[in-house]
């Protein structure tokens, strides 16, 4: 037989019973809602890590850098910028292009990768100095960092405006002679904030000045451009010998030089033509012989002789011609010049015709020919010789 209490339970107890139940089912599934919150919470966190390559996203790569706007030529840069989330490392990317730069030597210009430098352990600053020898001109440059999972970040591309200048000259082709000179115009041109003494020079290709019997002078020699603006100079090369100046074509340019603390940097200006005109030339024949006409005759006798110039740079000064020896009494003589070019490189004749009349004196004569042109005079001797035929 059961007792009072195993029989059966009062209504309230049923009821308290059955609501202690309700809580503990509804605390259970409060802490499996909140084990899948906290589950699901980690598990993309996971999520964003893999798809970022590793790592979790509290400890991400992150570059902080102030521009840099503004640098002298010559001078050093010094790049530094705040690397947080444990780079494994941080590399400099920067071009040169100098001011000065050709569409040839342009495409040669490529960019330069450098390691930036950890300033103190434990620390997050890096730092790289740009040699001032390496900074001829506007640069452009970027900062990117990279994690051992892969993780990247990098600051956009930024310009370092140089103060920097330019040498040019007006002059394309220059013509020097003996005892003269040729002149052209220079102009020193700023870039950005440049406003430094210049020193210029001239220099043929190949040396380090003009050749011998040649002299460059600039008025003035060393020129200060505004900033932003530019500056001119007046550049005579002139002939240093009466005698001797080497005749030719030369490649002639203009250099700039200015002070850094890194030393001197050269600017050089386009390339001219230097000519130096120079002739050479023959007599043909190299002797003559004319009879003498009967007294009393009206004809006259025409002796050529022919000087054959060899030209080899063009002569844009005037060319003269002039003999003696001949005999002062009925003998005179004329220049054909009519079909010589003296303005194009290469071979040209001049005719001296001598005129004889019966009243010449006979006899044997050295006539001396002599050809001047830009300030040059050569000479060439000849037989001339006057005769009369003996009447039988």
């Amino acid at each position: 037989m059961l007792s009072m209490s195993q029989e059966s339970e009062s209504p309230e107890e049923a009821k308290a019973e059955a609501a202690a139940s309700r809580r503990q089912i509804y605390a259970l599934v409060g802490l499996f809602m909140v084990s899948v919150l906290v589950i699901g919470v980690v598990l993309a966190i996971l999520s964003a890590g893999v798809a970022g390559g590793g790592g979790s996203w509290w400890s991400r790569v992150t570059v902080t850098h102030t521009p840099i706007t503004k640098a002298m030529l010559g001078q050093d840069i010094e790049v530094t910028a705040r690397v947080t989330g444990w780079p494994k490392n941080v590399t400099l990317t920067y071009t040169v292009v100098p001011n000065n730069s050709t569409t040839y030597t342009f495409r040669n210009i490529q960019p330069k990768i450098v390691f930036m430098l950890l300033l103190s352990a434990g620390g997050d600053q890096y730092a790289y100095t740009i040699q001032g020898t390496e900074v001829l001109g506007d640069i452009s440059y970027h900062i990117a960092a990279v994690d051992a999972y892969g993780n990247a970040a990098a600051t956009p591309t930024m310009k370092i405006a140089v103060d920097d200048f330019a040498v040019s000259m007006t002059a394309k082709e220059m013509s020097v002679y003996v005892a003269k000179s040729a002149k052209t115009t220079v102009t020193v041109t700023s870039f950005n904030s440049f406003s430094s003494p210049v020193a210029l020079r001239a220099v043929a290709l190949g040396l380090e000045t003009l050749p011998g019997g040649l002299a460059a002078e600039f008025n003035p020699a060393t020129v200060t451009p505004p900033k932003g603006g530019s500056v001119t100079s007046e550049l005579t090369i002139r002939s240093t010998s009466t005698e001797f100046v080497p005749a030719g074509r030369y490649y002639v340019k203009v250099e700039g030089i200015v002070g850094t603390p890194r030393g001197s940097i050269i600017r050089n200006s386009s390339i001219a033509i230097l000519k130096v005109p120079d002739f050479s030339f023959e007599v043909t024949p190299s002797s003559q012989s004319v009879t003498r006409q009967v007294i009393g005759e009206l004809v006259e006798r025409i002796t050529p002789f022919n000087i054959t110039l060899n030209i080899e740079e063009p002569f844009e000064a005037p060319f003269s011609f002039r003999v003696i020896g001949l005999p002062v009494t009925g003998v005179y003589h004329r220049w054909v010049v009519a079909n010589a070019t003296f303005t194009t490189a290469g071979r040209t004749v001049v005719t001296l015709q001598i005129i004889t009349r019966s009243v010449a004196q006979l006899g044997t004569y050295t006539l001396t020919i002599y050809v001047t042109g830009g300030g040059l005079e050569k000479f060439k001797q000849v037989t001339f010789n006057i005769y009369e035929v003996s009447q039988q």
